[in-house]
């Protein structure tokens, strides 16, 4: 891996034409870049309209040169930023200058790397920066917004010193083994049930905002023939999948990714199931199941001209854990009534005319815990959500091992490991292959 010492350098703006574009420059020779850029010295965090020039004393472009001195930068080293017209060409040029002025491409995620490497950010916070990048609806943005300023690290170091504590407490006594080795434990295990019922409290914000890290599964399900085509279709705005008469069209998982009120989901088209004799369509049959074992929000489609079956006992055998299902009747322009009643997880609709529809968007909302308030949410990440459950493991093994009266150097143990788990969810110890998988998901340029 290229050494920390380097200069590195990237265009941080997306790839196109546009009004603007930005180059980033980070490291030691951040300063002279600037000064043969421009021919002028920089004045820290102090905008500047310069002319950008070439070895030769060409001008490449003109714009705005801002210089930070370390370590009051993003990274936390000297940096600088060249802001000009957004052509790729003249993007391309400047980069290119830049990089025969000592500086190296940067890789992926390398500014906010070196930013949490020099202790700008602890890792949540880090990770919390490409959330906001990728952030697919107001909701995950601000929530991730909120991780990036510290609010869930600071509810994990809170934890950890509360977790320190009871782990002081209960080696005081071992640093005393004359004394009664009692004295501590009341206190250390009162300390340990209320870090136990904040972990729990944090936990159901983590489990709420898992649908901000990424978008939630809406798996349409039923019987060949009763509009599961029709219905992607309408909810996704295009033909997604071809509507036919024919039982069996669908083979095949079709996905496509919706705004739905505003938030990101994506929503599975699967073959109809039933028992078929057909190789293809036994195997489209087995991948609607794989996909209902993954889904958060099932739609279970019903021709409504039909009456009903046992169709949502069929699919809820199939099902995770916590995974809501809706039951959909569709066809009702063909029923004659228009008097049907929407219950909490029942809606009738037409895909074909959009009837229903607007109520059918509302519950899947709903049940994706939507309208929920902010504060209850925490954009969380599966790393996040699974040390949190090790560490409440530990702590309820640290809570059985006092009532057990276990040896206080195996109650102190647990905490022990507690403590390891804090540093590993913010980065204190965390591991190279961990480093290298969170910040290869970057952009380049941040």
């Amino acid at each position: 891996m290229p050494g920390y010492t380097d200069t590195i350098a990237a265009i941080a703006t997306p790839p196109g034409r546009g009004g603007l574009g930005i180059i980033r420059v980070s490291g030691m020779q951040s300063m002279a870049i600037f000064k043969a850029l421009t021919g002028s010295q920089p004045a820290p965090r102090v905008a500047k309209f310069v002319a950008f020039k070439s070895s030769d004393q060409k001008i490449i472009d003109k714009g705005i040169a801002l210089y930070f001195k370390a370590p009051a930068s993003y990274t936390g080293e000297d940096t600088m930023e060249c802001q000009v017209h957004g052509s790729r060409v003249v993007l391309g040029m400047l980069l290119d200058e830049i990089i025969s002025l000592g500086a190296r491409l940067a890789l992926p995620g390398e500014f906010t790397e070196r930013a949490f490497l020099n202790n700008k950010i602890d890792l949540v916070q880090a990770e919390a920066v490409a959330d906001l990048i990728d952030s697919n609806s107001k909701k995950a943005a601000r929530s991730a917004m909120q991780s990036l300023v510290g609010t869930f690290s600071s509810s994990i170091q809170y934890l950890r010193d509360r977790v320190f504590n009871a782990k002081v407490l209960l080696e005081a006594a071992l640093d005393f083994p004359e004394e009664d080795t009692t004295i501590n434990t009341p206190p250390a295990k009162k300390e340990i049930q209320e870090c136990v019922d904040f972990l729990n409290a944090l936990l159901i914000k983590a489990e709420a905002g898992r649908v901000l890290d990424q978008n939630p599964m809406v798996v349409i399900v039923g019987r060949p023939n009763v509009g599961k085509s029709s219905l992607i279709n309408n909810l996704s705005g295009v033909d997604a999948a071809i509507v036919s008469a024919t039982p069996g069209t669908t083979r095949d998982l079709i996905k496509e990714k919706v705004l739905l009120s505003g938030y990101a989901v994506t929503l599975f088209d699967t073959a109809g199931i039933r028992e078929t004799e057909d190789e293809l369509e036994r195997v489209g049959v087995d991948l609607a199941h794989k996909a209902l074992a993954r889904a958060d929000i099932v739609l279970c489609v019903h021709d409504n001209t039909l009456g009903t079956d046992n169709m949502r006992g069929a699919v809820r055998d199939h099902v995770a854990p916590g995974a809501k299902i809706i039951t959909v009747r569709n066809k009702i322009d063909l029923c004659g009534k228009n008097d049907f009643v929407n219950t909490e997880n029942e809606v009738f609709i037409s895909a074909k005319t959009g009837a229903g529809m607007d109520t059918l968007v509302g519950m899947i909302c709903n049940n994706l815990d939507v309208d929920e308030n902010e504060e209850d949410l925490i954009f969380s990440r599966q790393r996040h959500r699974d040390a949190l459950r090790r560490i409440n493991n530990d702590l309820q093994q640290a809570l059985s091992d006092i009532d057990d009266g276990a040896g206080l150097e195996i109650q102190a143990e647990s905490l022990r490991r507690c403590l390891l788990g804090f540093d590993e969810l913010t980065g204190r110890t965390t591991s190279d292959d961990v480093l290298g998988a969170v910040f290869s998901q970057f952009c380049i340029g941040k």
